[in-house]
């Protein structure tokens, strides 16, 4: 929302429009900065002013608290992107390209305003992270979306693909994906199974804070990805972020493994009940700590692009009804996961029998409907020989999907189902091994990596 008539009548007396440079006098402080509009959809305070100080952080300050405000002799031109400029590239690196599917990890920015426009070329990637230009010649740089990754679908994951795909059939060494944060995991494990063939490494990253911010994350990610993209030696898809909340290390995550284990921290992303394949330290050194991977190859790669949009991942919880299985069931959904507790289990000898899942299992596994069951501990695996609970989820049709994450899990079901494979067939492959998603031990150095 603009500001409100009392600001805006404080701008008017004082001759101060947005885009000055003032100082404030509030809460006993001084305060030097620029004056910023507010956002249209800003549901914040609207008699509160906008400040961008010269640490890069933005302040809010209600008028009431401010004892005197005055404009400084500067006054800054908003929304003025840097000039891009024409940088010559080594043809001898490695060829790489980037796609982009939104994001500000992938957006130009005005450092005042934080406004991004989303133009999106090799030229402005480079002049953003001027270090790529000594790591990889960026052979195109492709925007498919402009969206929040909440905002994707698996029919995006199927474009993301095809379009890797064809950059790896055009010859790049390497792709690396910006892609927002929130369901990136979701991405990456689509990737790794509907990419097949896969003969270099794939890359997603993205960005925890905003790149007008002094904390920002970008650089780094973007440039450890690149690093990984040249030079990794093994033909996977990965996740690469930040190890810690320094700019001192990356880590390389299986597509399949890496889950967002924070919303905020800009080592957010971490794997899951294995170690991460590979560190890349801020010198550029790679450190491999898982071997058995696909090395790269001369292999032709091609999108298996399939995935059955009547696919469902539902959380049980204590009190949950069964009536939600029964309603997919009516739905025509053709695989569900449930992501049970503890050791995967889910209501089954309540006190009042119409609380129990069992009859709504079984009537799903009667329709040859898949239902299959991971565990919401996200660490560990789970199974059905422990507690008598989880064997009579068994003995009614559930598949356990061993120590696959219910992310993963709920992908590859959809991936699956989108072929011709019957319940039978469907119930071996979920618990065979595509893409790393499922361990045969356990490695206690894994937990809480």
């Amino acid at each position: 929302m603009p500001y409100s008539k009392r600001v805006q009548e404080l701008f008017t007396k004082n001759g101060i429009s947005v885009g000055d440079m003032v100082e404030v006098e509030a809460y006993g402080e001084r305060l030097l900065g620029v004056l910023l509009p507010r956002e249209e959809i800003d549901f914040g305070d609207q008699d509160a002013i906008v400040i961008k100080l010269k640490n890069g952080y933005n302040v809010g300050v209600n008028i009431s608290n401010i004892s005197s405000i005055r404009k400084t002799e500067t006054h800054i031109e908003l929304e003025k992107f840097p000039k891009i400029t024409e940088i010559k590239q080594k043809p001898e690196l490695p060829k790489i390209s980037f796609i982009s599917t939104g994001g500000t990890i992938s957006s130009r920015i005005d450092y005042l305003t934080g406004g991004v426009a989303m133009l999106f070329s090799p030229e402005e990637i480079l002049n953003g992270v001027p270090e790529l230009q000594s790591i990889a010649n960026i052979r195109k740089a492709e925007r498919l979306f402009s969206l929040a990754s909440e905002d994707l679908t698996p029919n995006e994951w199927k474009q993301i693909a095809r379009k890797v795909v064809e950059f790896l059939r055009e010859g790049d060494e390497g792709v690396v994906i910006l892609h927002g944060t929130d369901t990136m995991h979701f991405t990456a494990a689509a990737l790794s199974f509907m990419i097949r063939g896969l003969n270099v490494p794939v890359v997603l990253t993205g960005a925890q804070r905003s790149v007008d911010r002094g904390s920002r994350d970008s650089d780094f990610n973007i440039i450890s990805s690149a690093i990984v993209a040249t030079k990794f030696p093994y033909a996977v898809v990965s996740i690469v972020f930040h190890s810690s909340m320094n700019d001192d290390e990356a880590i390389v995550i299986r597509g399949t493994r890496a889950r967002k284990m924070h919303t905020s921290r800009r080592d957010a992303f971490r794997p899951i009940n294995e170690l991460p394949i590979a560190k890349v330290s801020k010198d550029g050194d790679i450190s491999v700590l898982i071997h058995n991977l696909k090395l790269r190859s001369k292999d032709t790669p091609w999108a298996d692009d399939v995935f059955e949009e009547k696919t469902a991942l539902i959380k049980t919880y204590p009190g949950s009804n069964p009536e939600i299985l029964d309603f997919l069931i009516d739905k025509g959904y053709k695989g569900i996961v449930l992501e049970g507790t503890g050791l995967g289990h889910v209501p089954t000898q309540t006190l009042d029998q119409r609380n129990s899942w069992l009859n709504a299992i079984k009537r799903a596994t009667d329709q040859s409907i898949f239902v299959g069951i991971t565990s919401q501990c996200i660490y560990g695996r789970v199974d059905p020989y422990v507690y008598r609970n989880a064997r009579l989820a068994l003995k009614y049709g559930a598949t356990y999907l061993s120590d696959m994450t219910s992310e993963t899990a709920y992908v590859k079901l959809g991936w699956l189902l989108g072929h011709s494979f019957d319940i039978e067939d469907i119930k071996k492959l979920m618990l065979f091994n595509f893409a790393g998603e499922i361990s045969d031990g356990d490695d206690p150095r894994a937990y809480l990596y």
